[in-house]
């Protein structure tokens, strides 16, 4: 093999790689952390308000799992729940956010609101809590993972 062929080869094997990492690149799945991720930025002053509120109960909200019959229990006490009067549970996937799932905290008659978890991906999760009871506003973030 010739000078000549060694480079062409060389050009061909260059060209090869530089491809194969722009297609690569081009179908790599990506999403931001959350969309509106300014307008949160310059209000996160408030959510450490909401963080603090948290932090100041008395009690606070308990979490656990239940990992054989794949459930997530949220119980709150009884002087919290009752003035619960809206709120979100957000569980939120880091690597992708067409895997995060959000509904409204609606608790039971024991003060808890469980869900079903069978249908997650395995893997760490998030649970961004929120709720108000008309005065003030709390928020509460929980890891765990499946």
């Amino acid at each position: 093999m010739n000078w000549g062929n060694r480079i062409i080869l060389a050009f061909v094997l260059f060209f090869g790689v530089v491809f194969t990492m722009v297609y690569i690149s081009m179908n790599t799945e990506f999403s931001l952390v959350a969309d509106n991720y300014y307008e949160q930025e310059l209000a996160y002053e408030d959510q450490l308000v909401r963080i603090r509120n948290v932090n100041a109960l008395q009690e606070k909200p308990e979490f656990s799992i239940d990992r054989t019959g794949l459930k997530v229990s949220l119980t709150f006490p009884q002087a919290v729940a009752e003035k619960v009067q809206e709120g979100k549970v957000k569980f939120y996937r880091a690597s992708s956010a067409r895997y995060d799932k959000e509904m409204e905290l609606k608790l039971d008659g024991s003060n808890k609101f469980e869900q079903d978890i069978s249908q997650f991906i395995t893997g760490a999760w998030k649970i961004q809590l929120s709720w108000t009871d008309g005065d003030k506003e709390y928020y509460k973030e929980i890891d765990f993972v499946i």
